[in-house]
């Protein structure tokens, strides 16, 4: 049997263009992959999972999800609409994220009406389901409890900190000396999507 497709979900203000590098690693080891075209803060959270669910649902299979940042969250809003298999999120503001609250007072947005950071405010994302999907989590960081910017508290990718990645029921979490945009086309992140998209489970660290 033929492994299943393989959605590829951007972060935010991006579009599938981000995720090339990825797409590109995964059609090379055999996987037939999808991006979608929306750009999900137009439209906001719940509606971008209908349009999600719907093509998983034109596509007829189960269907195994990577996604990148905010994608992570529109993954789990869309868990229990479609039948997903196993999940890769590469740095997802799982617990929401310092950085948005931090913005979203720099630029008072929500104020005229449109709140595209509030999905991912400190605590938002708690309400949004877990499973039933095997989901390996990889955050960036540089393993210190300082990260790579200062003006976050803790360990962090330059977006998104290590404490706010993790997921309650994911399989496993890994951390990677990586930043948060470029984790798409680190070696490493692609060499372990690969193994968890494959085998549902991530190869032992090495001391």
């Amino acid at each position: 049997m033929s492994p299943p497709p393989v959605i590829l979900l951007h972060g935010f203000l991006r579009t599938g263009l981000a995720m090339l590098p990825m797409a590109r690693m995964l059609r090379e080891s055999g996987r037939r992959t999808r991006s979608p075209t929306f750009i999900y803060q137009t439209e906001g959270l719940a509606v971008a999972s209908e349009r999600l669910a719907r093509l998983i649902l034109e596509l007829g299979v189960p269907v195994d999800l990577v996604t990148h940042s905010f994608g992570g969250l529109l993954a789990r809003a869309t868990l229990p609409k479609a039948s997903i298999r196993r999940v890769v999120m590469l740095a997802p503001p799982n617990q929401g994220a310092q950085k948005a609250a931090l913005a979203r007072r720099l630029l008072p947005v929500h104020r005229l009406g449109w709140d595209p950071l509030a999905p991912m405010l400190p605590g938002a994302p708690s309400s949004l389901p877990q499973g039933p999907a095997e989901i390996a989590v990889l955050a960036g960081g540089v393993g210190q409890p300082a990260g790579l910017v200062d003006y976050l508290d803790g360990d962090n990718d330059r977006t998104v900190r290590v404490a706010e990645t993790h997921l309650m029921g994911a399989k496993v979490h890994r951390v990677l000396d990586v930043n948060h945009t470029f984790i798409i086309a680190n070696a490493q992140a692609q060499a372990l999507t690969l193994a968890f998209l494959e085998h549902g489970e991530l190869p032992e660290e090495k001391p």
